[in-house]
């Protein structure tokens, strides 16, 4: 049996306005294997986003948008697939985590009544009463400990951080083979964004969930995922093992954007013997300057 979840052959998007055709995404090629963590890097524009709609099968149907090329999961071509085929794969055997948690969830439904919905699709008829003991485990699982209170809530109730960890047990509920996480944590601080990244790895490794995680953070990147592939203006410009993208970086957008990120010098605040020569060293380097000095 193969380990292939998805795999993604010659794919390209383009609008049809009034007047002209407009290219999106051109050529794009990217697999995935079973429990791998997989990352999409590229600036805001690129065509991360538009990828994961087309895999859970939102563009097709749009109007003026010409998809081409084949997206495969489990073997399965999601372009022949039929809309019911489709939809019954969301939510199950295809999950995923959007930017903002707080505005991906129906804001007029508590958060039991969704956790029921997204449950019933792994297990049809499952009753109410089940659906919210197997939810409060769920929780558990992302660290909230208020079983009771969150699920009696809004998601306009819940602090930014709290829906990002129900977001993350709602995407993971029925176990799926495939999560994307389109930018997870973009709208939380820094700490916040931290630990819940750290809960959806853990979870992810303990499932065996293969995952494409969308993100312009190469910092996190580097710590989460197995492989990277690098995009820009919908193409992809390299891929590799995250060692390799970061060691031995080729193309230069991938050196731009590793240029643009601020390096934190190698002593730790913590592990310094003496305090005081930390002032001594640049704090941050950007290009060919040092800041600090």
């Amino acid at each position: 049996m193969s380990d292939s979840i998805l795999d993604i052959q010659n794919l390209s998007l383009s609008f049809q306005g009034l007047t002209e055709t407009v290219d999106v995404l051109d050529n794009i090629n990217l697999s995935i294997n079973r429990g791998e963590r997989v990352a999409l890097v590229g600036a805001s524009g690129s065509g991360k986003s538009v990828i994961a709609r087309i895999i859970l099968g939102l563009l097709q149907s749009q109007k003026g948008a010409i998809v081409k090329g084949s997206v495969r999961f489990r073997g399965i071509e999601l372009e022949a697939a039929t809309g019911n085929q489709i939809e019954s794969l969301r939510g199950r055997e295809i999950s995923m985590i959007f930017q903002d948690p707080t505005s991906s969830m129906n804001p007029v439904y508590k958060i039991g009544t969704i956790f029921h919905e997204i449950l019933n699709r792994g297990t049809h008829n499952i009753s109410k009463k089940l659906a919210l003991i197997k939810a409060s485990k769920l929780l558990e699982e992302v660290s909230i400990t208020e079983f009771k209170r969150v699920l009696e809530s809004y998601p306009f109730q819940l602090s930014g951080g709290m829906n990002q960890r129900v977001m993350i047990a709602l995407a993971l509920a029925n176990k799926p083979a495939l999560l994307i996480a389109d930018e997870p944590g973009t709208a939380l601080d820094v700490t916040v964004q931290a630990q819940t990244l750290k809960l959806m790895h853990n979870l992810v490794k303990k499932n065996n969930t293969a995952v494409l995680f969308i993100s312009h953070n190469l910092g996190v990147v580097r710590q989460f995922a197995d492989r990277v592939y690098v995009i820009y203006k919908g193409r992809i410009v390299e891929s590799g093992s995250t060692s390799s993208i970061f060691e031995n970086t080729k193309h230069p957008y991938t050196k731009a954007l590793m240029n643009a990120v601020p390096k934190i010098t190698s002593k730790s605040f913590f592990d310094a013997s003496d305090d005081s020569s930390l002032f001594k060293q640049p704090a941050f380097h950007h290009k060919d300057r040092e800041i600090g000095q």
